[in-house]
C-alpha cells in the first residue's frame, strides 16, 4: 500500500496486510465498507477502494457493465507499526526508467466518431446535458514491476491524490489529482474536477477564463451539492471555491471545492451511497448518463472512475477519483481516459483532451508517433495524396488526432521554401495532432546494392508492421545486422518473405515481377508502401506468396519505395556470409 502524503513523500505500508476484505457480490459491498471502517476505528490503516461497477450496490437504478471477473471492492488493513513515510528524495533514488509496449486504444476511430454522434443526439433529445465518455488504452505488461512503474510515473507527475495498491489479483497505479471526498466523521469535503487544457507558457488564465470549461464545472458542482445534501445537515453544504486551476506538468485542471456537515449517525457506507460514483466521471443527470455509458463503452471501468484511498487509524476517510490510473491484471496494463462531453464539445477538441491526459504516461513509458517519409524534388512532393491518405489511415487506426488541412499547409510551405534540390522528408504526427516536419538533403544512388538475410524471423505486432510509426524496435534491431550491406531482408515464422527494414521487395520469377502478399492466414504482414500500391494498381507487379527459398531462384531482385523508386539488388548474403542470390546480369 502506498498513498501520496504531500510534497514530503509517500505514506508506505510494509509487509503483508493483517487482513484483506474483498467481494465480487454487490449485496456484500455496504457491509464490507463498514467492516473496513471498523478496522480503521480500531487503529489500523486501511487502504483500498471500490470499482466503478460497485455502483448498483447503493442504487439499483445505476447501470454498469457486468461480468468483468474483477472484484467490486478490496481493502487491506495494516497495523500501525507497518506504516512509515518514504521521503521524496529517497523515492527519486529508488526509481528507475520503465518502458513497456506501446499504448493502443481499444476503441477504433470509427467507434469514437459513432459514440460522439450518439452523445450529440442524446443531448439534443434531452437525455442528459453532460456525459463522461471514456475508453481504455492497453499495453502488455511484460516484465514490468508495478511498484517500479508507480515510482517512475509518480516522479513524472506527483499528483496529490496518488495511490498504489498491490491487490490480491491485480495492481492499481493511480496518479489521480482529483479528491473524491474527505470525511472525518463530521465534516465532508469534495473537490470535483472538470475542465482540462494543455499548459501554455505565460497563459495561466486560459482554463479559468474558458466559458465552456466553467459551465462544465458548474454542472458537476451542482450535481455534487445535491449528492452531498443526502447525508449532510440542512443548509450546511456550501461551495468553498469555484474554478481553481491546478497546474500539473502536462495538463491544467479546473477544480472546485464543496463542504458540508454530515447528519448524526452517518456511516461510511452512507457517504458512499450518497456520492458514488463521483458525478465528475459520470455526467448529469447521473442515472441516465450511467445507463448510456454502460451501453456505449466497450469495457468495464474497474477501479478507473471508482474510488481509491485510505482509512486512517481513527477512522478518517480520504478517497480519490481514480483518473490517470493504470490497472495491471493478467499480464496486461490498462489505462482509462475520457472527458465530459456537452453540447458545445467538438469531436476533435475532445479527442485532443483525451490524448493530453495520456502525455505523462506515454512519454514516460512508451511514446510513438505516426511516421511518413516523402520525397521533395525541386519544390514538388512525390505521391503526396497517397502519403497523406496512408498517414490518415494510420492516425485513425491508433485514434490519433488528424487534421489534414494543417498537415498539408505545412508541407506546401516547405515545398515553396525549398524549390531547388532533392530532400528526404520525415513527417511526424503525435497523438494530440501535433505535426513536425524534418527535411534532410538526399542524394539519389542508382547503383546496385547488397542485402543481408535476417538471422531469424521477424516477430512484431501486426499493427506496427502494417502501419508506419516511430515504434520500430524490431526493424532497428535487424538493421543493425546489416553491417556493410544496404538493408536486411525480413521473413516471418513460416519462412515467407515480407520486406526489408526500409523498402518493399520485388522478385522477378519466370519473367514476372512479384511482391510479397499481405496475408492474415499465413501471418504475413508488411508495410503497404505507397510506391508498391501504385505499381499494383498499374499491374506492373503482382502479389504472391514468396519464401526465403525463392531468393535463390529469382532472376532479379529489386527494392522499391516512394523515396528511392526502383533500387536494383546485386547480391544477398546470409548472416554467415554465404551467398544466396547474385545478379549475374549486372
Amino acid at each position: 500500500m502506498t498513498q501520496a502524503d504531500g510534497p514530503e513523500g509517500l505514506c508506505i505500508a510494509s509487509g503483508l496486510p493483517a487482513k484483506i476484505i474483498t467481494t465480487f457480490d454487490l449485496h456484500d459491498v455496504p457491509s464490507r465498507i463498514e467492516q473496513a471502517h471498523a478496522l480503521a476505528l480500531q487503529g489500523m490503516a486501511v487502504v483500498g477502494g471500490l470499482t466503478y461497477e460497485a455502483a448498483p450496490a447503493f442504487d439499483k437504478s445505476l447501470a454498469v457493465q457486468s461480468g468483468s471477473g474483477f472484484p467490486l471492492l478490496e481493502f487491506q488493513a495494516f497495523n500501525a507499526d507497518q506504516i512509515s513515510l518514504l521521503p521524496f528524495n529517497q523515492l527519486q533514488g529508488l526509481s528507475s526508467n520503465v518502458a513497456c509496449n506501446p499504448w493502443c486504444d481499444e476503441q477504433t476511430h470509427v467507434e469514437y466518431v459513432e459514440s460522439f454522434e450518439k452523445v450529440r443526439k442524446a443531448i439534443e433529445a434531452g437525455e442528459f446535458y453532460q456525459i463522461n465518455l471514456t475508453t481504455r488504452l492497453k499495453a502488455k505488461s511484460g516484465q514490468i514491476d508495478a511498484w517500479q512503474l508507480f515510482q517512475h510515473l509518480y516522479l513524472t507527475q506527483p499528483a496529490p491524490q496518488s495511490v498504489f495498491l498491490r491487490g490480491s489479483a491485480f495492481n492499481v497505479i493511480s496518479l489521480s489529482p482529483e479528491l473524491f471526498f474527505h470525511w472525518d466523521g463530521k465534516s465532508l469535503t469534495t473537490a470535483p474536477m472538470k475542465g482540462t487544457r494543455q499548459p501554455l507558457a505565460g497563459s495561466f488564465d486560459v482554463l479559468s477564463d474558458s466559458e465552456k470549461d466553467r459551465a462544465e464545472n458548474v454542472m458537476i458542482v451542482d450535481l455534487l451539492r445535491n449528492d452531498m445534501a443526502k447525508v449532510c445537515q440542512p443548509r450546511s453544504v456550501q461551495v468553498r471555491s469555484l474554478f481553481d486551476v491546478m497546474h500539473l506538468p502536462t495538463v491544467d485542471q479546473m477544480t472546485s471545492s464543496i463542504a458540508g456537515q454530515t447528519l448524526p449517525g452517518t456511516g461510511l457506507k452512507d457517504v458512499f451511497a450518497a456520492l458514488f460514483p463521483c458525478g465528475s466521471v459520470t455526467g448529469a443527470p447521473k442515472s441516465q448518463a450511467m445507463m448510456r455509458i454502460a451501453q456505449w463503452e466497450k469495457a468495464p471501468r474497474r477501479f478507473y472512475c471508482g474510488a481509491l484511498g485510505l482509512l486512517s487509524p481513527g477512522g478518517a476517510a480520504h478517497f480519490n477519483v481514480p483518473i490517470r490510473t493504470v490497472i495491471e491484471h493478467r499480464g496486461e496494463l490498462e489505462y482509462g481516459v475520457g472527458s465530459g462531453i456537452t453540447w458545445y464539445s467538438t469531436l476533435v477538441d475532445e479527442k485532443k483532451e483525451w490524448w493530453q491526459k495520456t502525455v505523462f504516461l506515454r512519454e514516460s513509458t512508451a511514446d510513438f508517433r505516426v511516421l511518413e517519409t516523402l520525397r521533395l524534388e525541386n519544390g514538388q512532393w512525390h505521391n503526396l495524396d497517397a502519403h497523406l491518405q496512408r498517414m490518415s489511415n494510420t492516425a485513425n487506426y491508433f485514434s490519433y488526432v488528424w487534421d489534414e488541412h494543417t498537415v498539408r499547409q505545412a508541407l506546401m510551405s516547405a515545398a515553396q521554401a525549398n524549390r531547388a534540390g532533392l530532400y528526404r522528408a520525415r513527417c511526424l504526427l503525435s497523438a494530440t495532432g501535433g505535426f513536425e516536419l524534418e527535411l534532410h538533403a538526399f542524394e539519389q544512388a542508382n547503383k546496385p546494392v547488397q542485402l543481408r538475410l535476417a538471422s531469424k524471423p521477424m516477430d512484431a505486432s501486426p499493427e506496427f508492421l502494417l502501419h508506419k510509426t516511430t515504434h520500430r524496435p524490431e526493424y532497428d534491431a535487424f538493421q543493425r545486422e546489416a553491417g556493410n550491406s544496404f538493408d536486411v531482408v525480413l521473413f516471418n515464422a513460416q519462412g515467407n518473405l515480407t520486406e526489408t527494414c526500409r523498402c518493399n521487395i520485388v522478385l522477378k520469377m519466370n519473367g514476372e515481377l512479384l511482391t510479397s502478399q499481405i496475408s492474415e492466414s499465413t501471418g504475413t504482414y508488411l508495410l503497404p508502401g505507397v510506391f508498391r500500391e501504385q505499381l499494383l494498381r498499374e499491374n506492373a507487379i503482382r502479389q504472391a506468396t514468396l519464401n526465403v527459398a525463392d531468393l535463390q531462384r529469382a532472376e532479379e531482385v529489386w527494392l522499391i519505395n516512394s523515396l528511392r523508386g526502383w533500387v536494383p539488388v546485386s547480391t544477398i548474403v546470409r548472416s554467415d556470409g554465404k551467398l544466396i542470390f547474385s545478379n549475374n546480369t549486372q
